[in-house]
């Protein structure tokens, strides 16, 4: 994962950052855990944002992160959180945890 970038964003009065990769259609990917991780959600997730604006925002939405797919199957191999992107905060939204059955 060569990470290239950073996001700012506010949660609670809080700022708080993640490291990014810029994908090759300018999109952005961040592999992240929070306070949930390990209990109501899987170990870490995948956000997704889009491409910064001409003003270098970003909208962070975390409705959309996702599962990686080794919280799916064990022979995927997936990246943990760089150092620092490990938020100190919950964040109940998007995928969380994998349905068996």
């Amino acid at each position: 994962l060569g990470l290239s970038g950073e996001i700012a964003f506010t949660v609670d009065s809080a700022e708080h950052t993640l490291q990014v990769a810029v994908e090759p259609d300018g999109s952005l990917w961040a592999v992240f855990a929070d306070t949930t991780s390990g209990k109501s959600s899987y170990r870490f997730r995948f956000l997704r944002p889009p491409a910064p604006d001409g003003d270098g925002r970003v909208r962070v939405d975390f409705n959309r992160t996702l599962l990686p797919p080794c919280a799916f199957a064990d022979h995927f191999i997936c990246p943990f959180p760089p150092p620092g992107n490990t938020l100190t905060v919950a964040v109940p939204a998007g995928e969380r945890n994998r349905i068996d059955g």
